[in-house]
């Protein structure tokens, strides 16, 4: 009975961190994983100081390889990987930008669509 209690309470510490992590968190953490995945196999297959273009967001035809040491993405390469992913992922990573056009901004409507101006 004791070494239950024990156990317990060594993993006690532990429950508020995990219930801390949400969907949202966990969609970001797996869409950051992606990006740094598909830009070590990018630099893999594009050596430094080769000819090479940019960086499209998405891993070399046949390359399935999973890269341990895998650097971060910086924004500029998550911002194209996120134009790649998988729309219900970035979906569920960044619920309030769902929809959105392109641009991020709401278009505005046309001048002719407004109410006219009172004399």
């Amino acid at each position: 009975m004791r070494a239950v209690a024990f156990a317990f309470a060594a993993l006690l510490p532990m429950l508020p961190a995990s219930a801390a992590d949400t969907p949202a968190e966990r969609a970001q953490a797996e869409l950051r994983e992606g990006c740094a995945q598909s830009y070590a196999s990018y630099v893999a297959y594009y050596p430094e100081g080769s000819q090479a273009p940019a960086f499209s967001g998405e891993r070399s035809k046949g390359d399935n390889r999973y890269y341990n040491d895998a650097k971060p993405c910086n924004e500029a390469q998550y911002a194209a990987y996120l134009q790649k992913a998988d729309l219900g992922t970035v979906a569920m990573a960044y619920p309030t930008a769902a929809g959105n056009p392109k641009g991020g901004k709401a278009k505005k409507p046309a001048a002719g669509a407004s109410a006219p101006a009172r004399p």
